[in-house]
Order: C-alpha cells, then sequence, then structure tokens
C-alpha cells in the first residue's frame, strides 16, 4: 500500500468512527462510599425528620442508585407542541464529588464531620454551598446543579413524600387503573 492511499483510508476511516462517545474509563461511574456516608450526614439536615432515619438512609440509597444508573444522551419525553427532542445532559457525577469534597473540607474547617456540627452550622454550610452553586429553587427533577439540592429533589418529587404530604397513598407516579383513579385514596399507615 502507498503512503498517500493509507493516509487517505485513515482519513476518511476517522471521519467515521464516532469519537464523540469516547469516554475515559477512570471517571468513576458512582458515587464513593465516602461521598455515601456524608450525604448520609447531610441527609438529616434536609430531609424531613418525620420520615425516620431508616427512610431518610433509604432516600439517599435511592439517590445513590439514581447517579449510578444515569446515562447521558438519553432522550427525554418533548412533551404535546415541543417538537424538538431533548436527551439527557453529561453525567452530574464528577461535580457531585467535587461539591461533596468542598462541603467536607468546609465542615472540617469549622471543627468537624458534617453530622456533628450544630444545626445551624450545618445549615450555614449549605446556604453557602447553594449560593454558590447559583441554587434559587428546587428543581422538578435532579439537574446537577448542587448535590445536595439534587438529592432534596430526588425525595421531594417522589411518589413517597406525596404520599408523605397528604397522609394518604395516592401513588401519584404509580401505574394504577382507571377505576382507582375515581376513589378517594385510603389513609397512609
Amino acid at each position: 500500500m502507498h503512503r498517500r492511499a493509507l493516509l487517505r483510508w485513515i482519513a476518511s476511516a476517522s471521519a467515521v468512527v464516532p469519537f464523540h462517545r469516547v469516554r475515559l474509563r477512570a471517571q468513576p461511574l458512582e458515587l464513593t462510599a465516602e461521598a455515601v456516608a456524608l450525604l448520609q450526614d447531610v441527609a438529616p439536615t434536609v430531609l424531613p425528620s418525620a420520615i425516620g432515619a431508616t427512610r431518610v438512609h433509604a432516600a439517599v440509597d435511592g439517590f445513590a442508585a439514581w447517579v449510578h444508573g444515569y446515562r447521558e444522551g438519553v432522550a427525554l419525553s418533548h412533551g404535546y407542541g415541543h417538537p424538538r427532542l431533548r436527551k439527557s445532559a453529561p453525567s452530574p457525577l464528577p461535580a457531585y464529588l467535587l461539591q461533596l469534597a468542598a462541603l467536607d473540607r468546609a465542615a472540617r474547617d469549622k471543627g468537624g464531620s458534617f453530622g456533628s456540627l450544630p444545626l445551624e452550622t450545618r445549615r450555614a454550610l449549605l446556604d453557602d454551598a447553594f449560593t454558590q452553586a447559583g441554587v434559587r429553587g428546587l428543581p422538578l427533577r435532579p439537574s446537577g446543579q448542587h448535590v445536595v439540592v439534587d438529592l432534596m429533589a430526588f425525595y421531594f418529587r417522589s411518589t413517597e413524600a406525596n404520599d408523605d404530604c397528604y397522609r394518604a397513598m395516592i401513588q401519584r407516579e404509580v401505574c394504577r387503573p382507571i377505576q382507582i383513579t375515581t376513589s378517594r385514596p385510603a389513609p397512609k399507615a
């Protein structure tokens, strides 16, 4: 094969290969054990105490599973009257790990681990973190702006939180027969 033919072949092959899909596998695919432990410390500050420690831990575990299952480039619902198909953004995991590390450093600067600090100090640390991230409200779904806000959105926008709020088994996001939707929801035990 001549050198020019080889160069032409390499140039044409590079146009066909989708390089935008090549990723570095050195990047983490899920929250580290330390990050989940820190979220477990943060969660009682931002989630309702009325749900109990077991459900707070379950919410963090569910959020960690959501982060692990997150895939970028997935087609999202575009809704009626919106002809452009939206796709999910790149994984927020690298930003989450940086935000949790910054929160841990800030807590250590205040004199201990996040969970050992007084409630007002924890709230002040979170308020500073939210201000730096530009958080202005709770998103409809985790959006990657800040890991703690996304944990809150994961819980507060869930079916369980809706049922807790109304103290009834509404099961907003659960598929159920139409006959059930015409009767009053059963009270939550």
